[in-house]
């Protein structure tokens, strides 16, 4: 920039002493600043516009991106909100079904979640976050809108530990088959049978089992498990019924504990 205005102010001062020397009429010498002017005028001037519209580039840039980022969070916090939306219609699906079976059955249901499991890895204990302080006692059956899941059995102030139905003390009173065939299910591990069956009767794979009247703890007609397999041997006074429970025990998170009025 240096080098251009050097010569600029040289000749401009050239001029001035030639006007000056010769006389020159005063409105040719504003003609020959402004001629001389004007390059350097039309070049200031663009380089003027050009940086004011570099800088509204560069705001109107950090805008977009300012912009963009609150857009990004919008559309993450929006996607958190669904998500948890999606969560509570679930939770309220849960719950309406764990209703059901107050609406079902003359007792009074206590709700609790499932807190832990058994530390075998087993699946034939769990334990729920209600106890003593919410009325809750042992040998109470629990279950949920699908079927029974066990009975409470070591009560705490605030949790319970529940036997689940695939543990080997957890017996049940059933009946199975059109016939409604009686017989005492009891827990293996990760399925359960029915013993005490006679070979005579006709239990075949996909019956459904229920609680039976006078079968024990739960209330009759619950539904227990679907039969999977039949062990039978003419020569045997009974059969076995191995059964899988309709609740699975390894998903649960909410169940209802079942309370005489």
């Amino acid at each position: 920039m240096k080098r251009v205005l050097v010569p600029v102010i040289i000749l401009c001062a050239c001029i001035i002493i030639l006007t000056i020397s010769h006389n020159y009429p005063q409105h040719n010498v504003r003609s020959v600043f402004l001629n001389l002017l004007y390059p350097f005028q039309k070049l200031t001037n663009s380089a003027y516009k050009s940086g004011v519209n570099l800088k509204r580039a560069i705001l109107s840039v950090r805008e977009m991106c300012s912009k963009e980022d609150a857009l990004e969070k919008e559309i993450e916090s929006l996607s958190i909100e669904i998500r948890l939306l999606r969560s509570l219609r679930r939770e309220n699906k849960k719950l309406r079904k764990l209703l059901e079976i107050k609406n079902k059955y003359n007792y009074q249901i206590i709700f609790a979640e499932i807190i832990g499991g058994d530390i075998t890895g087993l699946y034939d204990s769990v334990i729920i976050d209600k106890g003593g302080k919410d009325n809750i006692e042992k040998n109470m059956p629990v279950m949920t809108a699908r079927g029974i899941v066990g009975i409470t059995q070591d009560v705490g102030a605030y949790s319970t530990r529940v036997i689940t139905i695939l543990n080997p003390n957890c017996k049940a009173g059933v009946s199975v088959g059109k016939n409604s065939v009686r017989g005492v299910m009891q827990g293996k591990g990760d399925y359960c049978i029915i013993k005490y069956i006679s070979v005579e009767e006709n239990i075949v794979v996909g019956n459904m089992v229920y609680t039976s009247e006078g079968g024990g703890i739960y209330p009759e007609g619950i539904k227990v498990g679907r039969v999977f397999r039949i062990d039978k041997n003419l020569h045997d006074i009974f059969q076995v019924v191995y059964v899988l429970p309709c609740v699975n025990i390894q998903t649960l998170d909410k169940v209802a504990v079942i309370k005489d009025k």
